[in-house]
């Protein structure tokens, strides 16, 4: 029966502002673009109600002059600008725009609440963007940028419109930006092509829009709290369910990896056993468990036996004091030759003084006479004459006897010096055998002292092993439990998305609210036999349209329409202050190429029945189209701008961009 009754919705009514509005709280009364500050080249007024920005296409203008290019985005974008957006062209535009009008400006005069706000931006280079309260662009101009003024009119807005929702959003919207991203919304750029209800800004564009990179759920909240379809208790539970999905998250890994590192562990400890994966942690009937087989394992390394290793330091000191004796006989036998030597030398002087006719080698070895000592060759040159010493042959005789004497007991005592040094050499050539045996015996000694520690080292290994294995058996037997799944977090989750879906159930009054604006006016715009909803559920807000008989009917040119009219739909919340909006929305372009002309159209006429059915419209509607409007809606009251691509001037901005 509820399906029959939705095919008698009534048609909307215009919307009722509270009373005493006289105007808009909210609208822009005129934009105007100067290539200098002194001269004005398009200059825009604009009034509540409908206004219509148009470029005709071929058709309704009979020319051959494209609908295309001559501006309607980009006045839609210079008007957004003035709103506060970053981006008012993408960066080549910019560029060619600076190049054009470097000290070009374009301005807006924004009323809030009645009193005229003047946002400023340069065309050309950047910087110099303010924002005051004047009567006219011209005035602001003239006053001239000051220290101290606002650069974006952002904080007015959020001021007098948002200060209910601006402490509620959520994490990733901080308060300076909820006029940001909800502008997105009642300015959506024409390249999203009225794809979905949150589709707002394109990265296309360039606007450097918080909106373009905010998620939906984020979006979704934004959209909620401006219709009032969201309240505190909800939005406590929509908290806490983010930190229990956290918190579930973060349990489930910290469970994944307890089972990971658990099943790692059962696996080496069972390699560790030699064992399958049959062998539980307990004995059973027909088999050891790991347990007693770890025991048995660690008792098993505990008995090896080690070898005693030799002792190789007593070998050492052997061959140390072998060393010794050799090092004592290689110095003695030094000493003796030494001796020999030194008695050789002493030997052979001796008799060199003993041989007749010489004397000591201190006289120069010269001839002389054996008697009286003369030179024989003075006294062959001169005579011989008789010395006056008498020659005592008897005591010279006795002195070269005594010589020859002591030359031969210096020889006797040199071989006998080399005698025992040889003795002495053939006892250290004897200990050579031994210091060689004894190098062996400590070689072998050592390889298999080293032999005995890596034996022992490996028992120490083992053991180590065995008792590590055991520890790891007991430790995964008490672990057992952890490694299953556990409720924790996911009991309170399931209870605080009970209390979540409780939210929604009060939210619905407001979407019922808002669907019945949107039921109304698919109802005046389109056929009959047309019915829409609007859902909110877990998977997010939804809008729906069917047609009579068929079902849910899905086109481009529907999908775009029934965005159209859920934005009209909370546009007339606004207008009758059900919603946290300004009743101010900017549709660029909205018809889609199969979308029936008639029904286009309807677009048209049903905000100029709102407007001409109320005293003063209390709402603003600004239209981009390249379709005729109506033709009792081509008028200068209705129709603000109307440009075309050619000729140039008759462009936005008058020439070649």
């Amino acid at each position: 029966m509820a399906a029959q009754a939705d095919l008698f919705t009534p048609a909307i009514q215009p919307p009722l502002a509270p009373g005493g509005r006289t105007e808009p709280r909210f609208w822009v009364r005129r934009l105007a673009i100067f290539s200098d500050p002194q001269t004005i080249i398009r200059d825009v007024s604009l009034k509540p109600g409908l206004n219509i920005i148009w470029t005709p296409d071929m058709l309704s203008s009979g020319r051959r002059a494209l609908a295309h290019g001559s501006g309607k985005t980009t006045f839609c974008r210079l008007l957004r600008a003035c709103l506060g957006e970053l981006g008012y062209a993408t960066d080549a535009q910019r560029s060619r725009l600076m190049t054009r009008f470097p000290n070009g400006l374009f301005a807006a005069e924004i009323l809030i609440d009645s009193a005229c706000w003047i946002a400023i931006r340069p065309l050309g280079l950047l910087g110099g963007e303010f924002v005051v309260q004047a009567n006219s662009i011209e005035d602001a101009i003239a006053r001239g940028h000051r220290d101290g003024d606002q650069t974006s009119i952002d904080p007015v807005i959020v001021t007098g419109f948002f200060s209910a929702i601006a402490g509620t959003t959520p994490p990733e919207v901080n308060r300076d930006q909820v006029w940001d991203v909800l502008r997105a919304w009642l300015t959506r750029d024409q390249e999203c092509r009225l794809a979905d209800i949150l589709t707002w800004r394109s990265s296309q564009t360039q606007t450097r829009s918080r909106a373009q990179v905010l998620g939906e759920t984020a979006k979704l909240t934004m959209v909620r709290l401006a219709l009032r379809a969201l309240d505190a208790e909800e939005r406590a539970a929509a908290a806490r369910e983010r930190e229990l999905v956290a918190a579930v998250e973060e349990e489930r890994r910290r469970h994944a990896y307890q089972q990971q590192r658990y099943a790692e562990g059962l696996q080496a400890v069972r390699r560790a056993l030699s064992v399958g994966d049959e062998v539980g942690f307990d004995d059973t009937i027909d088999r050891k468990g790991l347990i007693s087989l770890a025991e048995a394992a660690l008792a098993n390394a505990m008995r090896a036996d080690l070898t005693k290793p030799p002792d190789v330091g007593s070998i050492f000191a052997r061959l140390k004091a072998l060393n010794e004796e050799r090092a004592a006989l290689v110095a003695k036998q030094q000493q003796l030759e030494n001796e020999a030597h030194f008695k050789r030398g002493e030997a052979e002087r001796f008799r060199s003084e003993a041989n007749v006719g010489e004397i000591d080698i201190s006289q120069g070895r010269i001839r002389v006479c054996p008697v009286c000592r003369v030179r024989v060759d003075e006294a062959l040159a001169k005579g011989c004459s008789i010395s006056l010493e008498a020659c005592d042959l008897s005591a010279l005789t006795a002195a070269i006897a005594d010589k020859q004497k002591k030359a031969a007991d210096l020889e006797a005592e040199r071989a006998a010096a080399e005698q025992e040094a040889k003795s002495v050499a053939a006892l250290i050539q004897q200990l050579g055998p031994q210091q060689q045996a004894l190098e062996a015996e400590a070689k072998a000694a050592d390889a298999a002292g080293r032999a005995a520690q890596a034996v022992a080292k490996e028992v120490q290994d083992r053991i180590y092993r065995a008792r590590r294995t055991l520890d790891d058996v007991r430790s995964l037997r008490e672990s057992e439990a952890a490694t299953k799944p556990t409720a924790s977090a996911t009991a309170a989750l399931e209870a605080v998305r009970a209390q979540l879906e409780a939210g929604r159930s009060r939210a619905r009054a407001a979407i019922r609210t808002l669907e019945e604006k949107y039921q109304g006016i698919m109802a005046t715009w389109l056929p009959e036999g047309v019915t829409g909803a609007v859902k909110l559920d877990g998977n997010g807000l939804k809008v729906d349209a069917e047609f009579s008989g068929r079902g849910e009917v899905s086109t481009a040119a529907l999908e775009s329409l029934k965005i159209v009219a859920f934005d009209l739909a909370a546009l007339h919340m606004a207008v009758e202050e059900k919603a946290d909006l300004p009743a101010f929305l900017i549709h660029d372009s909205p018809r889609e190429a199969d979308l029936d002309g008639q029904l286009y159209a309807g677009l048209f006429k049903l905000v100029h029945q709102w407007e001409e059915k109320a005293s003063v419209p209390c709402f603003q509607y600004i239209v981009t189209t390249t379709t005729a409007p109506p033709p009792e809606l081509q008028s200068d009251r209705y129709v603000r701008l109307q440009m075309s691509s050619t000729p140039a001037e008759q462009r936005l901005f008058a020439m070649d961009i």
